[in-house]
């Protein structure tokens, strides 16, 4: 039985080669995008899956004057490090990104 589906399977796409053709492009296309944010969302949901105590780890903002003075993720470059040594019963950790122009920092508190 399955021979004889794979028979009309080929007549069908030796008769219509042009419609055939768009077909398995377009199907193809759509598996390869679909695979594609697939893994995207995947990847997404694992960025941060090794962290630990996440609920006591905070992202610092900074709130400029000036609008378009830089990110809001962006924060003066020693401040992670003045808390740090300021306040070392609260801050355990704490992480500078710096890869140009940005400065990133995270922090981690402690309870």
């Amino acid at each position: 039985m399955f021979k004889n589906y794979f028979k009309i399977a080929i007549r069908h796409l030796t008769r219509h080669k042009l419609f055939s053709l768009i077909n398995i492009l377009c199907l193809s296309i759509g598996i390869t995008f679909s695979m594609i944010i697939g893994i995207y969302i995947l990847n997404e949901e694992a960025m941060n899956g090794d962290l630990k105590n996440v609920e006591n780890q905070y992202i610092i903002k900074s709130k400029w004057k000036t609008k378009d003075m830089g990110l809001d993720i962006t924060t003066l470059g020693l401040l992670a490090k003045t808390l740090k040594t300021d306040y070392p019963n609260l801050v355990a950790d704490y992480y500078r990104y710096n890869p140009v122009t940005n400065n990133f920092g995270k922090i981690s508190y402690l309870k």
